[in-house]
């Protein structure tokens, strides 16, 4: 497994061109230099993920999937919680959120191996208008 900075053309071909309207406006945003990289395994994109920061300490934590990650999952969600917890001391983030559907199970269960614990549920907060669970990770600091 390989991991390179996150570019847009990596989810792209993760899970199309646009799947949903404004989808390639906002993982523009999520490309922060550093801080969002995506796991190459076999010439293939299979996940990308990353923080973006909010403020001093606070960052947005996101990721996104192929339908081959489940190939992956072990290895990848041990670089996955590797990497966020370098990142986290590295920058002094103190807390990460991220937002889950409610509805995706497995999506679910990693964030809470990762160390997140469920804030939750947000009505009607997804694009599509479905619920979503708010989850985090917080320290005590560096």
């Amino acid at each position: 497994m390989i991991l390179k900075q996150f570019e847009v053309s990596h989810v792209e071909e993760q899970v199309g061109k646009d799947p949903a309207p404004g989808f390639t406006t906002y993982l523009q945003q999520m490309r922060v230099q550093g801080m969002s990289w995506t796991a190459e395994i076999d010439g293939k994109f299979v996940a990308s993920a990353g923080l973006i920061p909010l403020w001093a300490g606070v960052a947005q934590a996101w990721m996104t999937v192929s339908d081959t990650v489940v190939l992956h999952r072990i290895p990848l969600a041990r670089k996955l919680r590797r990497q966020l917890s370098d990142q986290m001391w590295l920058r002094s983030i103190y807390r990460a959120q991220a937002d889950i559907h409610a509805k995706h199970e497995r999506a679910i269960r990693l964030v809470e191996w990762l160390g997140f614990e469920n804030e939750g549920l947000m009505r009607r907060f997804g694009a599509e208008g479905d619920d979503y669970f708010r989850y985090a990770k917080v320290t005590n600091g560096n």
